[in-house]
C-alpha cells in the first residue's frame, strides 16, 4: 500500500520529485567525483614513486665533490639504506629543439643523464624502467604535451640529431613546479654530448622506513659534503607533483560544498510546499487512526526512493567524468592502482551526502507532527485566503540565497584563476615582483660572477631598478639546544618584496625574516629571538616578518646583511626595465654579452615563468570553474523554475481575476519580473561579497598549508561583478520565462467557476 501512495505521489508531483531527484544527483555527482580525483591522483603519484624509487633526499651540486668522504657519511649513517651518485649534463635552453620547437625561452632547466643503476629510475610510458639504445633519446612527458611531440620525430642537441625513442616519467621532475628536466640518453651518447654543457651532480640517498629527513638534511650538512646546489626531500617532491591537480580538486571540493548547502534549502523548500499543499490530507489520514510515525514514513521513503536514485545517477556520471579529468594525471604519473579504493571512496562520499540530506529531509517531517488532525481539517478553508500570507518572505528568501550561492560557486574558482594568473602571484612564492629575473647558480666562482653581473646591471641604461640577492647555508640554534640548517637570502628586500603575512622586510643589521612554514617549524613568530651560526661565530637576530614562500621546500629565511660571509649557494638578480626598453630584445642582448663573457645565467621573464610553471594548474582550474559555472546555472534555473510553477499555481485565482478585467498575459508576467528584481539584485550582491570575502579565507587556508601565508585574492571585476552578474541574470529571467509560461493556460473564466 505505502509503495501505490508513494507511486501515486511522486507521479502527481512530478515537478517537485524530478527538482528533488536532480539536487540529490548533482550533489553525489560532485562529492563522488571530487573522492575519485583525489583518491586517483595520490595513487597515481605514490605508484610512480614506488616504481621509481625515489630517493628520500637529494642534492644537487655543481662544482669537484668526494666520492670517498660521501662514501664515508653513507656508511656511518644508521639511516642510509643505499647511496648513489648520478650525473646530470645542464644544457643551454637554446642548444635544444624538439621537433622544431626551441627551448630557448624555456624556464625550466633542462639536461641529459642515463639511466640510474640503483634508485631514481627514468619509466616509460607504462611505469617499466627505461633501456635507451644509441641514437634515441627519451623525452619528459609534459613535453609531449606541450609540444605535441610524438616517438620517431628528431631532437636536436647542439649539432648532434636523436630520435624520440618514447617519453619517459621522472618521479622527482615530473612536474613543471620543478624548475628541471631531465632527457634520457645512452652512456656512449652522454659521453658524446659532455662538450655542449656543463656537469653536475645528482647526490641520492634511499633512507630506511621511519627516519627522519629533516634530521638527516641537517646531519647531511654538518658533515660539510658537496651543498652546491638546492636540496630536495623526498616530501617536497611529494608535494610538486600533487600540487597543480590537488588545487583543482580542492576547488572541486568546496564547490561541492556549497552545492550541498544549494540542495538542502532547495530540498527543504520543496517538502515544506508539498507539505502545504497535502495539510488537509495530512489531516485526514490522522483523523482516520494513522499515526504520525506512519505519515512521516509515507513522505521519507519518497525522499529515500529520490535519494538512491540520485546518488546512483551521480556516481555513474562521476565514474564517466574522472576518466576525462583525471586524463592529464594518467599521462604524467600513470594509472593508479587505487581504483577499488577510488570507487569505495566515491561510495562513502555519496553516502554522506545522501545521508545529510536525509537527516535534513527528517528533520523537516516532524513538523507534520505538530499539525492536528482538527487544525489541518479546519484549516482547509482558510487556505486561499492565507495563501499570499503564506508564500512571498520565506520562500522569496530561499531563491535569494540560492542566487547568492551560486554566484559564490562561480566567483570563488574565477578569483583563484585570476590570482594564480596573475604576475602578482609569484609574490607569494617567495619571489619578488620585479619584470625578469636572473639566477647564478650550480657553476664556479658564483661570487666573482655575481660582482660582474651587478656592474653590468647597474651601467645599463635599460634598467630602471635591479637587486642582488645572495643566498648562503647558515645553522640555527634552537632553543632546545638543537639546531638545524636554514637557507638564508640577504640583500636589499624592500626593492622588490614578497608578500609578508606578518611583520615586515628585514632593513636592520640584526633582523631576519622567516617563511612561514619555516617560523612554523622553528616555533618562532615576529619579535622572536635566533641564533645563527655564521664562520663559527654565533650571531642573535629578531624576527622582523614572516612571508609567503613555496620554493626550496618552503623554509627560507630573509636577512638585509649577514655579519660574514658563509659559503655563497647562488645569487638571484631582480631587473625592472624603463617603459621604453623591449623586455624580449633586452633578454635575448643579455644572454648573448653574458655569454660571451663566460658567465652562465638563467635569465626568467616573470610573467613566462608564471605561465610555464602554473599553465597546467591554470587550465585545470579554469576547467573547475567552468564546471562550477554549469553547476551554478544549472542549479539556478531549476529552483527558479520550480519556485515560479508553484507560485503560479497558487496565484492561479488571481492570474483568472486580472485577465478577465483586461490584463494580457504579457502584463501579468511583468507583474512577476518586477517581484524577482530586488531578489536577483540582493542575491547578486551577497555571492560577490562572500565569494570575494569568504571564498579568500577558504582558498587562503588552502595555500597557506603550503606554505603562502597572507593571501589575498587578485581579483578581474570586470569578469566577477560584470560577468558573472549578466549569467546569473541571464539564467534567471530564462527561467522566469520558463516558469511564467503556465499564464497562458489559465483562462478568464476559471476564477468566476472558482466563486461558484
Amino acid at each position: 500500500m505505502k509503495t501505490r501512495i508513494l507511486w501515486n505521489d511522486i507521479k502527481g508531483n512530478r515537478l517537485l520529485a524530478v527538482s528533488t531527484w536532480l539536487f540529490m544527483a548533482v550533489s553525489a555527482f560532485m562529492f563522488a567525483l571530487t573522492c575519485f580525483l583525489f583518491v586517483s591522483l595520490l595513487g597515481s603519484v605514490d605508484t610512480l614513486m614506488e616504481k621509481a624509487q625515489t630517493p628520500d633526499f637529494l642534492q644537487m651540486h655543481a662544482g669537484e665533490i668526494s666520492e670517498e668522504a660521501l662514501e664515508r657519511f653513507a656508511e656511518g649513517n644508521k639511516n642510509v639504506q643505499e647511496y648513489q651518485t648520478l650525473y646530470f649534463l645542464n644544457l643551454e635552453n637554446s642548444a635544444i629543439t624538439l621537433s622544431g620547437h626551441s627551448l630557448v625561452d624555456s624556464t625550466q632547466d633542462n639536461g641529459v643523464c642515463v639511466q640510474s643503476g640503483k634508485f631514481d629510475y627514468l619509466l616509460d610510458s607504462t611505469n617499466e624502467i627505461i633501456r635507451v639504445s644509441d641514437g634515441e633519446i627519451y623525452v619528459p612527458v609534459c613535453y609531449r604535451q606541450e609540444y605535441g611531440l610524438t616517438a620517431g620525430e628528431n631532437v636536436q642537441i647542439g649539432e648532434d640529431i636523436f630520435v624520440i625513442g618514447g617519453f619517459l616519467r621522472d618521479s622527482q621532475m615530473n612536474s613543471m613546479m620543478a624548475s628541471s628536466k631531465r632527457f634520457l640518453v645512452s652512456e656512449s651518447d652522454y659521453e658524446r654530448l659532455k662538450r655542449v654543457g656543463s656537469e653536475e651532480y645528482l647526490i641520492e640517498f634511499l633512507l630506511y622506513e621511519g627516519a627522519d629527513v629533516n634530521a638527516f638534511a641537517t646531519e647531511y650538512t654538518d658533515a660539510g659534503l658537496p651543498s652546491n646546489g638546492p636540496a630536495i626531500t623526498k616530501p617536497l617532491i611529494r608535494l610538486m607533483n600533487a600540487l597543480s591537480d590537488g588545487l583543482m580538486i580542492m576547488v572541486i571540493l568546496l564547490v561541492s560544498v556549497v552545492l550541498l548547502l544549494i540542495s538542502m534549502l532547495c530540498i527543504r523548500f520543496t517538502l515544506l510546499t508539498q507539505l502545504e499543499a497535502d495539510r488537509r490530507e495530512i489531516g485526514m489520514l490522522k483523523a482516520v487512526g494513522i499515526s504520525k510515525g506512519n505519515i512521516r514514513q509515507i513522505y521519507f521513503l519518497k525522499f529515500l526512493a529520490l535519494s538512491g536514485l540520485g546518488a546512483v545517477i551521480g556516481l555513474l556520471l562521476a565514474m564517466l567524468a574522472q576518466g576525462i579529468l583525471s586524463a592529464h594525471m594518467q599521462e604524467l604519473y600513470g594509472a593508479s592502482e587505487n581504483g577499488s579504493i577510488g570507487f569505495l571512496a566515491a561510495f562513502a562520499g555519496v553516502a554522506l551526502t545522501e545521508g545529510v540530506l536525509l537527516i535534513s529531509v527528517g528533520r523537516t517531517l516532524k513538523r507534520t507532527e505538530k499539525l492536528s488532525a482538527v487544525e489541518a481539517l479546519a484549516g482547509q478553508q482558510g487556505d486561499r485566503k492565507d495563501d499570499k500570507r503564506r508564500i512571498p518572505s520565506p520562500q522569496y528568501l530561499i531563491v535569494t540565497l540560492v542566487i547568492g550561492l551560486g554566484i559564490f560557486m562561480m566567483t570563488l574558482p574565477r578569483n583563484l584563476l585570476s590570482t594564480i594568473s596573475s604576475p602578482k602571484f609569484v609574490t607569494y612564492m617567495g619571489i619578488g615582483d620585479g619584470e625578469i629575473r636572473l639566477d647564478i647558480r650550480q657553476t664556479e666562482d658564483i661570487a666573482g660572477k655575481t660582482g660582474q653581473m651587478e656592474q653590468l646591471l647597474a651601467e645599463d641604461e635599460q634598467v630602471e631598478r635591479s637587486v642582488t640577492l645572495r643566498t648562503t647555508s647558515c645553522r640555527v640554534y634552537l632553543p632546545d639546544g638543537s639546531h638545524t640548517a636554514l637557507q638564508v637570502e640577504y640583500g636589499d628586500h624592500t626593492v622588490f618584496p614578497v608578500t609578508y603575512a606578518a611583520g615586515e622586510a628585514p632593513i636592520g643589521e640584526n633582523e631576519i625574516a622567516l617563511s612561514y612554514l619555516c617560523a612554523e617549524d622553528l616555533g618562532l613568530s615576529v619579535g622572536d629571538q635566533l641564533l645563527l651560526l655564521i664562520e663559527d661565530d654565533v650571531q642573535e637576530y629578531i624576527v622582523c616578518g614572516i612571508y609567503s614562500d613555496i620554493t626550496n621546500g618552503g623554509k627560507t629565511a630573509k636577512a638585509a646583511s649577514l655579519h660574514g660571509d658563509g659559503p655563497l649557494m647562488w645569487s638571484v638578480f631582480y631587473v625592472s626595465l624603463n617603459d621604453w626598453a623591449v623586455r624580449q630584445q633586452w633578454l635575448s642582448e643579455y644572454a648573448d654579452t653574458l655569454s660571451d663573457g663566460g658567465i652562465s645565467v638563467k635569465a626568467v621573464d616573470i610573467q613566462e615563468y608564471v605561465a610555464d610553471t602554473y599553465g597546467q594548474t591554470i587550465r585545470e582550474i579554469r576547467m573547475a570553474a567552468q564546471v562550477a559555472v554549469m553547476a551554478a546555472v544549472l542549479v539556478m534555473f531549476v529552483v527558479v523554475v520550480l519556485f515560479t510553477r508553484l507560485l503560479v499555481a497558487k496565484d492561479r485565482g488571481d492570474i483568472s481575476l486580472r485577465k478577465a478585467i483586461g490584463f494580457t498575459g504579457r502584463d501579468i508576467k511583468g507583474l512577476y519580473f518586477f517581484r524577482y528584481l530586488p531578489v536577483v539584485l540582493i542575491g547578486i550582491l551577497t555571492g560577490i561579497v562572500s565569494g570575494n570575502l569568504l571564498g579568500e579565507k577558504l582558498a587562503g587556508l588552502l595555500l597557506k598549508s603550503l606554505g603562502a601565508a597572507g593571501f589575498h585574492f587578485l581579483i578581474d571585476y570586470k569578469t566577477v561583478c560584470l560577468g558573472i552578474s549578466a549569467i546569473a541574470v541571464v539564467t534567471v529571467f530564462c527561467a522566469v520565462l520558463f516558469g511564467l509560461s503556465e499564464i497562458r493556460n489559465i483562462r478568464a473564466y476559471e476564477c468566476c467557476v472558482e466563486r461558484v
